[in-house]
Order: structure tokens, then sequence, then C-alpha cells
């Protein structure tokens, strides 16, 4: 498997605020350390031409370190990456406590660690949509989107059972690509396809770290989608103000079951069958079912891959299922890297498997669903103040936008809406 050094790599940042971002990113990191055979202190295990590191996301000195800031309003959480068994992966000025001025002085530890890039591609943000760190984040990502400007802004945005309306507001003015993770989806993946009877943080952020892992798979490893931060605009992004994306990944099969004799992977096929009826495979709990799709890349990860299997029979399917729209520039796109999957080594939830398959799906019904949280919090609010007011009125012009875009795009396909979805 040849690696991303091989070809131009484009460096990306990645900044992990406030608890959520924080443990989320501290697994991110631990499991790219697997995939790539580092030890727990950034020392390369036999090292080969497939195996380097690829510096996108990995500087070299000494050691291999993650090109990556943790940021955090209290130390607890950065005290618990410190102390685990990947503590010496880091160094310790990859750790910023806010205090006074802490918008300045974060920015300048972030021009610090990528004045030194080549070639500067963008930036990765793993955080919280509420909760301490959430103004502060705000406030980051509009100075980034600034001083930045022609640079690719990604994030894992996590949200509980509520959303900030002024977090909402900025994360979508100033980010290009967002994808959201609901902890009540990613706690009954665990709780039901994962079998895990009362899971925790830890779990979720293990399958959060999975996902991730095969988001970014071709970005480390030689793939043919999603090789860069900007693809992810230009497959995803087909309008400026639709940039909400939902994500699945498949197959979710318990570890245990890895252990039984006759355990065997999934056919691509079989694999695939969920994600079309969003059957507890959505890292969103959405319960409305896709009207239109905008764009979607599915991305296939695994040796034993043969392409022809992605084909006609599970095309078929996918058009019983869902409805593309014709009318946008995105689509539909499929990947493959020849990668084989990985899993956590000690405290795995998921049964290693031969192959899987992430999926990245635009959808008006998502951005309807994360606005339709925000403007309920922000109602049962008695602030009237200015920011409020305009962040409420900004994501209620927005729904309207997405629904007329939505009515549009469907009259532009011809489609009967008095076919039943299946």
């Amino acid at each position: 498997m040849a690696n991303n050094n091989d070809m131009n790599h484009r460096e990306v940042f990645q900044l992990h605020i406030g608890s959520a971002g924080i443990e989320v990113g501290h697994r991110c990191w631990e499991l790219y350390c697997l995939e790539h055979s580092l030890t727990a202190v950034g020392n390369i295990v036999n090292e080969t031409e497939e195996n380097i590191p690829p510096k996108c996301f990995f500087s070299e000195k000494k050691t291999y370190r993650p090109r990556a800031l943790f940021i955090d309003s209290n130390c607890s959480t950065m005290d618990k990456v410190k102390s685990s068994k990947y503590r010496n992966l880091y160094s310790n000025d990859q750790f910023h406590l806010l205090a006074n001025n802490s918008l300045e002085s974060v920015l300048d530890a972030i021009r610090k660690q990528i004045e030194d890039y080549d070639n500067f591609d963008g930036f990765i943000i793993s955080h919280a949509m509420n909760g301490q760190c959430s103004s502060f984040t705000s406030e980051l990502l509009q100075k980034l989107a600034s001083d930045y400007a022609k640079k690719t802004i990604v994030t894992n945005s996590i949200f509980g059972s509520s959303i900030d309306v002024c977090s909402m507001y900025n994360l979508l003015e100033s980010a290009h690509v967002v994808i959201p993770m609901e902890n009540k989806a990613i706690f009954n993946l665990c709780k039901h396809r994962l079998e895990i009877d009362n899971p925790t943080y830890a779990n979720m952020n293990r399958l959060i770290a999975t996902c991730w892992s095969n988001i970014t798979c071709s970005m480390r490893f030689q793939g043919s989608l999603l090789t860069d931060l900007n693809e992810f605009q230009t497959a995803l992004i087909p309008f400026p103000r639709v940039k909400i994306i939902s994500s699945f990944l498949l197959p979710l099969i318990p570890f245990s079951c890895s252990t039984h004799e006759d355990f065997k992977s999934p056919s691509v096929y079989d694999m695939c069958v969920p994600l079309f009826s969003q059957a507890h495979t959505c890292f969103l709990h959405q319960s409305t079912p896709y009207k239109m799709l905008l764009s979607t890349t599915l991305h296939f990860r695994g040796e034993n891959i043969i392409p022809k299997e992605i084909g006609q029979k599970l095309i078929i399917a996918m058009k019983q299922w869902w409805r593309f729209s014709d009318t946008t520039p995105t689509g539909f796109k499929c990947g493959i890297n020849y990668c084989r999957p990985y899993i956590f080594d000690d405290d795995s939830d998921i049964a290693l498997t031969d192959k899987q398959v992430c999926a990245l799906v635009n959808e008006m019904a998502t951005s309807k669903y994360l606005c339709e949280i925000a403007l309920n919090q922000s109602s049962n609010t008695q602030d009237e103040i200015a920011e409020v007011k305009e962040a409420r009125d900004f994501l209620q012009g927005l729904k309207s936008y997405y629904q007329e875009l939505e009515s549009e795009i469907i009259n532009d396909n011809e489609l009967n809406l008095a076919t039943p979805f299946k």
C-alpha cells in the first residue's frame, strides 16, 4: 500500500478544542499511530516505504509528532492526555490552557506551528457545539476564516441535546465543511449495533475516531477520493450555504462476534445494505428520511476489495433507496483505498473486518435538522441581545433557503413526491 508521502503532501493542522474535542482528537491520533506503525512515543516500527507516516498529518524531527494543538479552559482533560500511554507523542507546546487574551495567544501558537509548512492545506477542528469553549471556538473560527481565507476549514462538530444558536451561526459562516456527530446517535450505535450494555464516552469516542480514520484515510494513504481538504468542498458542497454533511460507517459488528470460529466479513453489497435504510448507521439521530441527495461519497477501504463488486447491483440498490439529484454539480462519487481497516489494540468495541465503508452525504434534511435544534434551544432563553437575534434570523433564513432549494431541485428532477420513499 503506497503512502501519501509518495505524492505532493499538503499539511493539515488539527485543533482539538474543549473536553469533547480533546478526547476525540487523542483517540484519533492513537488510531493513526496504529495504522502507521508508530509507537506511543512517535518512533516507527519496522520502517518500510509503505508505512512511513504521512507528512500531511505528522511532522518529523527526532520522532514523529502530530500536527495538532489541544485547547481547553481547564487542564483536567489535557492532564488525562498527558498521563496516558501516548503522553510522549506530544510536546508541551501542543497544549494550550485558555486564560486572558487567549484568542491572540492561541493564534500565535498556531502561527508558530504552521510557519514552516511547505504546502499548508487547512484545518480540521474537533469541538463541541455547546459548552464552556463554544464562545471561544466561534471567535477562533472567525479569525481563522479571515486570516487564512484561502485555506479549507473542516469541522468535526459534536453536540448533545442542544446547540448554541450563536455557535451554530458562526460555524456555518466560517467553516467550509461541517460534519456533525450527535451524542444520542453515537450512544445508540454503541448500544444497538455494537451491543454495549452501558456505553460510556470512551466507547463513543473510539467510534468517532474510527469514523474519522476512514474519512481521512485517502489523505494518509494513497486513495482516489478526498485526498486533500479542498476535495471535501469540490466533492461534497454543491452550493456554498449547503455545507452540513451526514456520516455513516459500516460494518458495525460487535467485537465479541469476531471471536466466533464461523465469523466472516460481509461482502461489499451486504455491508452497504443497512446504509440505504439509515437503520442505526448514521452519526446523527434525525428520523426524517432522505428526499433528495445533493452529493454522496462512498469510501471503501480494505486490501481485498474488488472494484467490480462495487458494480451494477450496488448502484441499482442505491437508486431504489436513495434519490439522487441530476441537477447539482457534485452528485455521487465512489473511491477505494487498499489500506486495511484497523481497530484499537486493547479496548476495541468493533470487530476487525477485512473491509469497511464510510459514507458522507449532503442532504438538506440534515441541515434543517440542525437549524431546528439550535432555534428551539434559543427560543427557550430570555436573551434578546443583538447577537442572539442576528443568529436566530440567520438560521431562520437559512432554513427557509434549504426548503426552497429542496423544492426547486425536486421539481427540476421531475420527481413525484407522492411516490412512497422506501
